[in-house]
């Protein structure tokens, strides 16, 4: 690994959890996500919230769900600082009450989970010569 790892955690509902910071072009909050490697994207986040951060509608994309509904979702453009990068993701909306960091923010990490000791950390993989 290289670099200091994020550290995350595991709530009292057993779901992992890790902050990113999204940028919007009316405002920047610290989300407090839920890690969720089955989400291929990069962000989910509340419908309300999108509003509130004043993020850009940038396509329609097709998307399948866990249950295999398939369907025709808006996608807006954001700004993340996650592990210490600032990087613009595509972002989805949600009518859930939680923001899901998905696979896109993952790849090129390493994520430890320990149910034992609540623990979560996410390290960067060090690159191959």
């Amino acid at each position: 690994m290289k670099g200091e790892a994020m550290q995350g955690y595991i709530d009292e509902c057993r779901m992992c959890r890790a902050k990113v910071t999204v940028i919007g072009g009316r405002q920047t909050i610290v989300i407090d996500a839920v890690v969720d490697p089955g989400f291929n994207g990069d962000l989910c986040l509340p419908a309300q919230m999108a509003i509130q951060l004043g993020l850009e509608l940038c396509g329609l994309q097709r998307v399948e769900l866990a249950d295999g509904t398939k369907k025709r979702e808006l996608i807006f453009a954001g700004e993340v600082v996650f592990d210490g990068e600032q990087k613009w993701v595509e972002i989805f909306l949600t009518d859930s009450e939680d923001t899901l960091l998905g696979a896109g923010l993952l790849a090129g990490h390493v994520v430890t989970i320990d149910y034992v000791e609540q623990t979560l950390e996410i390290a960067q993989k060090e690159q191959q010569c």
